[in-house]
């Protein structure tokens, strides 16, 4: 009894004790949820959210200033805010640490070439105006934010960043920022990576004085590309004191003239370099850029006043060289005074389009090479095809726009890795090889502007990964070989003035994914196959100047997305198709110089 009584009461003291324990917790839990503690939302482990309230509240008045076209925020629902797409949390803490907001969706864009530069211009208009509310400051353990790519209408940069001193991360790249970087940003001391890119030529993003960022000692990674700093007379200085230093873009900054004597070498670490499009790169920098041999990856084009003797000591001494890019420079002399400086153990990656550079490459050099653009130069031989099995690893080549002769040698086929070859707008002659259906892994030919004679080779159908064919501009004769219908994965085909004769074949209409065909300006005869109409991806389509008879098909209008139709200049006859009435994104329409009969159809 007395061992049974004991026992008793004492599960009684245990049932009691924690009864007054659930209670103290319950009270607990109530005053942090609505007295003193309101701002900071307190869990019991396997109930509710890990996501501190007042850091979920900062981040939905976040997201309520950015645009946002549909899907953007679609996760930003229910209490835990640590589970949003864009956001993570401190698994300890539960504080909001990372948020994400980079625009998702690409840019339409387009290039133009004037005065020998490409312009790049992005369509802006597609992307709705953003601002960067306030709450952002209340997110004060962030280390990472992203703000890149989205339309902040010129906005000045918001102060408010350098309050948010934990950052490790920064990206405010291609944000349509406006003004001076504020140099309250020295206080992000524990920054590693700093993208601060400008958009595109606008000039809107300035810096008048780096010596802020002197004081993040711990950077790694800068991108200042873009940003006018012109009058920061001390970058150079600036630069070379952050050892840490792995990455530096600063492509397009218009940056000031560094006088001798520079400073001892201090960036140790650095393995890219971009200077591309500064005119103020001079000697004496390239001398001291000899000191950075842990440098992979140099890109100086459209410096303009470099020389290949200038070029020499610091190429010789770059043993570790990966990538080397120094096109628009206007350099003259042989390719090879450059090369003969460069390392060709592991080189990838080498741009010397756009100089005044003749010669060769010399033979059994730049094994490793994946990537070569020689195009825009002066050179005038091939033997680089001829020795092309060499580079067993060639990617991409592109010798346009030179002064070549002679004719494409069969050993052009050995390079079967090659996926981009450009030898357009030189003067090459002779057949295209039956060898060039060996290049399997093919995505682009470009054989335009050349002097090339006989036959399309049936072995161009091997190509079956190709998506674009340009083989215009030459005195190609024959017949489109019926193996084209092969391509299937074609979006440009172009075959225009040359002296191709015969018929359109009806299997053209297997290349469903074609975006731009033309085949004006031949011999061409016979109808125009109705198969074109299963082209529904169409929106350029150019038939002039050729033999074609017949009715235009009626099928032409399933191409609901062709914007030019130019069919003059042949013998067409009938009437004008009503369906093309369908076509709705028309602009050009020319069928000028035919039989036509009948009246223009009012749907048109």
């Amino acid at each position: 009894m007395t061992a049974a009584g004991s026992g008793s009461f004492q599960d009684g003291r245990i049932a009691s004790k924690r009864l007054m324990m659930l209670v103290a917790l319950l009270l607990v839990s109530c005053c942090l949820g609505h007295g003193f503690g309101d701002e900071d939302h307190v869990e019991v482990e396997g109930i509710g959210s890990s996501c501190m309230e007042n850091e979920r509240r900062a981040l939905l008045a976040i997201k309520s200033d950015m645009y946002d076209p549909g899907d953007r925020f679609s996760s930003w629902t229910g209490k835990d805010c640590c589970g949003w797409r864009g956001v993570a949390c401190d698994n300890t803490t539960g504080h909001v640490t990372k948020l994400d907001l980079r625009y998702p969706y690409t840019y339409t864009y387009t290039y133009t070439y004037t005065y020998d530069m490409w312009d790049v211009l992005y369509d802006v208009e597609t992307i709705g105006a953003s601002k960067v509310n306030p709450s952002l400051q209340e997110l004060k353990y962030l280390k990472y934010l992203d703000l890149s790519m989205n339309n902040f209408s010129h906005a000045p940069v918001p102060k408010m960043i350098a309050s948010l001193v934990h950052l490790e991360y920064l990206n405010l790249s291609n944000a349509m920022f406006d003004g001076p970087i504020p140099p309250p940003f020295e206080n992000l001391s524990n920054l590693h990576y700093l993208d601060l890119q400008g958009w595109y030529y606008d000039d809107f993003l300035h810096v008048d004085d780096l010596d802020w960022l002197s004081r993040i000692p711990s950077l790694k990674y800068i991108d200042m590309s873009f940003v006018n700093l012109s009058k920061a007379i001390n970058w150079f200085y600036v630069i070379n004191s952050i050892p840490a230093l792995e990455v530096l873009r600063l492509s397009y900054a218009d940056l000031p003239y560094v006088p001798s004597p520079l400073p001892p070498f201090n960036l140790t670490a650095i393995a890219t370099l971009d200077l591309s499009w500064n005119s103020n790169i001079t000697s004496a920098m390239l001398r001291w850029l000899s000191n950075a041999t842990s440098l992979e990856n140099l890109l100086l084009s459209g410096c303009g006043s470099l020389t290949i003797e200038s070029l020499q000591v610091a190429l010789g001494a770059l043993s570790n060289l990966k990538e080397l890019d120094l096109s628009f420079n206007s350099l003259e002399g042989e390719i090879r005074e450059i090369l003969n400086n460069v390392s060709s153990r592991g080189l990838k990656h080498l741009d010397l389009s756009s100089n005044q550079l003749s010669g060769d490459i010399p033979p059994g050099s730049l094994r490793d090479l994946e990537y070569l653009d020689l195009s825009w130069n002066s050179i005038v031989t091939l033997h680089i095809l001829a020795s092309l099995g060499n580079l067993t690893n060639l990617r991409h080549l592109d010798l346009g726009y030179n002064l070549i002769s002679g004719e494409i040698p069969p050993t052009v086929g050995d390079s079967v890795r090659l996926e981009y070859l450009d030898l357009s707008n030189n003067g090459i002659n002779g057949k295209i090889p039956q060898a060039i259906g060996n290049l399997s892994n093919l995505l682009e030919l470009h054989l335009s502007g050349n002097k090339i004679v006989g036959w399309i080779p049936p072995s161009i159908g091997n190509l079956t990964n190709l998506v674009y064919l340009d083989l215009s501009y030459n005195n190609i004769v024959g017949w489109i070989p019926p193996s084209i219908s092969n391509l299937t994965n074609l979006v440009t085909l172009d075959l225009s003035r040359n002296n191709i004769v015969r018929w359109i074949p009806p299997s053209i209409g297997n290349l469903t994914n074609l975006v731009y065909l033309s085949l004006s300006r031949n011999n061409i005869s016979g109808y125009i196959p109705e198969t074109l109409g299963t082209l529904i991806h169409m929106e350029e389509l150019f038939l002039s100047n050729n033999n074609l008879s017949g009715q235009i098909p009626m099928t032409i209008g399933k191409l609901h997305y062709l914007q030019n139709l130019d069919m003059s200049y042949n013998n067409l006859s009938g009437q004008i198709p009503t369906t093309i009435g369908k076509l709705h994104y028309l602009q050009n329409l020319d069928m000028s110089y035919n039989n036509l009969s009948g009246q223009i159809p009012k749907k048109i």
